[in-house]
């Protein structure tokens, strides 16, 4: 039998998460509480005092946001160079109108909400996903953060 051919409404739940898409879209937006800034690299220029190549950027996103460490994604370390360094995996949390970023982009924790751990203030971490979705309720960002 086809779920097309039973006796329900017919608009069984598309109907449902289309009315309450918008709310939940700003209860989500109500707990990003701190400032996040995602930049894009455009180039490179040169240091005056140290002579070194360093890259510039340019500003993709800059607003309200919110950082998660999933468990699913835990940190692994890694040694390179006799130097021991911890990979860790947050994730950003944007307002969906926070469109166009792309894998390689920056983000940096530039202020943190009355209620937030402070030491997430200064985090900088590489994205390595944009996770879409159909009926998102905001913007999700697999990171990458080297400590």
């Amino acid at each position: 039998m086809d779920l097309h051919d039973r006796d329900w409404p017919c608009a069984v739940i598309g109907d449902d998460v289309a009315a309450v898409l918008p709310e939940l879209r700003r209860e989500a937006e109500s707990l990003m509480v701190d400032t996040l800034v995602v930049e894009r690299q455009t180039g490179t220029t040169v240091d005056p005092d140290s002579l070194a190549e360093v890259p510039t950027f340019s500003e993709v996103y800059s607003g309200k946001g919110r950082i998660q460490r999933s468990g699913a994604l835990s940190p692994s370390d890694q040694v390179a160079g006799g130097f021991e360094f911890g990979i860790g995996t947050p994730l950003a949390q944007l307002p969906l109108s926070a469109t166009g970023i792309r894998k390689g982009d920056r983000v940096t924790v530039t202020a943190v909400g009355p209620l937030t751990d402070p030491d997430l203030l200064g985090i900088v971490a590489t994205v390595q996903a944009n996770l879409t979705k159909t009926h998102p309720t905001k913007r999700t960002l697999v990171c990458e953060e080297v400590a």
